[in-house]
């Protein structure tokens, strides 16, 4: 078990997790601000650059270096999407100094070294230039990978249709027809906004104690607290189905399908995440068993939701001759939800299944920030995370079934002369 103590440093939110399990100390920040295409790539180039250069350490192979020193700490960035927010979060994993015999001051020097890691972009000048350069290519040629993957291609193509007019369609991970037109200023004005106006919070999980609070002082300061709401999208409700398709020289159609639902409380998140994990979200759903092993509809198919907006995606290989009767299998499936047709036991079955994930997410440091973060975003409920999974019944899954609406179908087959 572990023990949680919140409070604030230099005004910024911050939970303290302590715990005897990990040999380890991880200190995270997370920036939040609502997903913009204009902030999205910058904030992404700025990421990967923070954590490679800093003012004390010119080059990234003296950082790694000074890393090293200290019993192979690591320095990580990552972007995600929770809600309508982007968020930019740095994390130093360390080993704690209770478990060395040098006299190193491990927490004291990480900490200072994520100060130089926020307050480096400050400075950046002409020197920078090919450092940016170079971060840019690097970037540009991830995205390009994943626009060449054809199954993230096809679902981002389902995405650009679905939410036409909706900021959801742009990925946490940027534009890459943004890439080429940044600047260096550009990247340089997008930190002292993150810095000024973003929502940030501070975790930290190890075999820590209230001392540790002296040190986290040293990471960043603000004159007062900034907070911003933290809002799902607005449901819009599902009229006709968007029906879209392109054509490529591939063997195997890609077959990409949108749904929204009305998922108005945390409760009822939950009950749309085991609906999931029953439609198509595991090895033992509807869409696994039957579409794919017992009607050999598709090669591979799955589907998964972000249940703090309502939205769930269908997504499968499939034998361009069977698209249209994978679709109508697929719906099929849900309409046995939406009609009681299983039983109670594979509702106890799922949530069995989802309680030991939980637990292995909680087995290590990032799962337990993570869920704690998401904790702190969270509005308040009477009931903790195990009293909701646990209050999900055969009646819930049947009402947020009936809830959720196809909105999208999107097709990339292949062409025709490669029939």
């Amino acid at each position: 078990m572990y023990k949680l103590k919140s409070s604030e440093v230099n005004h910024i939110p911050t939970a303290i997790i302590e715990t005897d399990k990990f040999k380890t100390v991880t200190v995270q920040l997370q920036f939040r601000s609502r997903m913009e295409r204009e902030r999205v790539t910058k904030r992404n180039i700025l990421s990967k650059m923070m954590i490679k250069r800093t003012a004390a350490f010119q080059k990234e192979a003296d950082l790694l270096k000074h890393l090293a020193h200290y019993y192979g700490a690591h320095l990580t960035s990552n972007v995600g999407r929770k809600g309508q927010d982007h968020i930019v979060s740095f994390s130093m994993e360390f080993v704690n100094d209770r478990f060395i015999r040098e006299e190193l001051d491990v927490i004291g020097e990480m900490c200072r070294l994520l100060h130089d890691v926020l307050e480096t972009p400050a400075h950046y000048d002409d020197s920078y230039q090919d450092f940016f350069n170079k971060e840019k290519r690097l970037y540009r040629n991830r995205l390009k990978s994943m626009k060449d993957n054809r199954a993230q291609a096809s679902f981002q193509a389902m995405l650009d249709v679905m939410f036409r007019d909706e900021d959801y369609k742009y990925l946490p991970h940027g534009v890459l027809e943004d890439v080429e037109g940044t600047t260096l200023e550009e990247i340089k004005e997008e930190h002292a906004r993150m810095m000024k106006d973003d929502d940030v919070a501070i975790l930290v999980v190890g075999a820590v104690d209230e001392s540790i609070t002296e040190d986290l002082k040293k990471i960043t300061a603000r004159s007062a607290k900034v907070e911003t709401p933290h809002q799902a999208y607005p449901f819009r409700a599902s009229e006709d189905v968007t029906r879209s398709s392109d054509t490529q020289q591939i063997e195997q159609a890609k077959l990409n399908m949108g749904f929204r639902a009305d998922v108005s409380d945390l409760q009822e998140q939950m009950a749309f995440n085991v609906m999931n994990q029953m439609y198509g979200g595991s090895a033992s759903s509807l869409l696994f068993m039957n579409i794919r092993e017992k009607l050999s509809l598709a090669y591979q198919i799955h589907s998964q939701v972000d249940v703090r907006n309502g939205y769930m995606f269908v997504m499968g290989g499939v034998d361009p001759g069977n698209v249209e009767t994978a679709e109508q299998a697929i719906l099929a499936e849900l309409e046995v939800l939406r009609k009681g047709e299983f039983d109670t036991t594979f509702v106890e079955e799922v949530k069995r299944m989802m309680k030991v994930n939980r637990q292995e997410v909680m087995d290590k440091p990032k799962g337990l920030l993570t869920l704690e973060y998401n904790r702190m975003l969270q509005e308040a409920h009477p009931l903790s995370w195990e009293e909701r999974l646990e209050a999900v019944d055969r009646e819930m899954i049947m009402e947020i079934s009936r809830k959720t609406a196809l909105d999208t179908v999107y097709v990339l087959t292949r062409s025709g002369e490669d029939e």
